[in-house]
């Protein structure tokens, strides 16, 4: 037997994420130099230096596992967001954060609902969890449908996605565009829908309302 017969299904059947060319390669392709990059979200400028600077002066404590639970950044950020510590999650990037989602809120069978196109990792992470990607069109001017959105909400949704600004089209709808918007209870109680009515995480027949006006995502 092969060691791919003994991968689970939902995985093996993923298509690879294609990320961008690096500049190196994209030069030795097309035979020029100098070139700038805008894709990706990386900037030509490069880090600062006090970025630099930092990078080096923590490169004396590599021989130690990093901490974990970030306590310093975690008590700055919360000061300036005016959020709890307990209100932000910590990961390598934005992949690291949807990985986290899925194993909690994922399961086979289960569903994921976000906008399309959108950012090529909600398809991945929500497939690689045995659960299905339900897309939902972008309308007419390439932004965001939230009507649609909820439409697309069913028993097993679990999880919605939302990146604003959208990637990679660019385009964004406001706060007064998502909150107002009621995230209807849920008939299972499995579910969770967001809700623009408190500002207090609660919990009532099955389904949880919160709007963390400043919580980064």
């Amino acid at each position: 037997m092969k060691i791919r017969e003994l991968v689970n299904a939902h995985v093996r059947d993923l298509a690879p994420y294609v990320p961008g060319k690096p500049v190196d390669e994209l030069e030795r392709e097309l035979g020029i130099e100098s070139s700038i990059k805008l894709a990706s979200n990386e900037s030509p400028l490069g880090p600062s230096r006090r970025v630099i600077e930092a990078i080096f002066a923590a490169a004396e404590d590599l021989n130690r596992y990093p901490d974990d639970s970030c306590f310093r950044l975690r008590a700055q950020l919360a000061k300036a967001l005016g959020v709890g510590g307990d209100a932000l999650c910590f990961a390598g990037g934005s992949d690291g954060i949807l990985e986290l989602l899925v194993k909690c809120f994922l399961a086979p069978g289960d569903e994921a609902v976000f906008a399309w196109p959108s950012f090529a990792m909600y398809p991945i992470a929500t497939l690689g969890s045995g659960a299905k990607p339900v897309q939902v069109p972008l309308d007419a001017e390439l932004r965001v449908d939230v009507d649609a959105l909820l439409a697309a909400v069913g028993p097993r949704t679990r999880i919605a996605f939302l990146a604003n600004p959208n990637n990679p089209t660019g385009t964004s709808i406001g706060a007064a565009a998502i909150f107002p918007t009621a995230w209807r209870p849920c008939a299972s109680e499995r579910r969770w829908s967001c809700c623009a009515r408190s500002r207090r995480r609660t919990r009532s027949r099955g389904c949880a309302s919160a709007t963390p006006s400043r919580t980064p995502s």
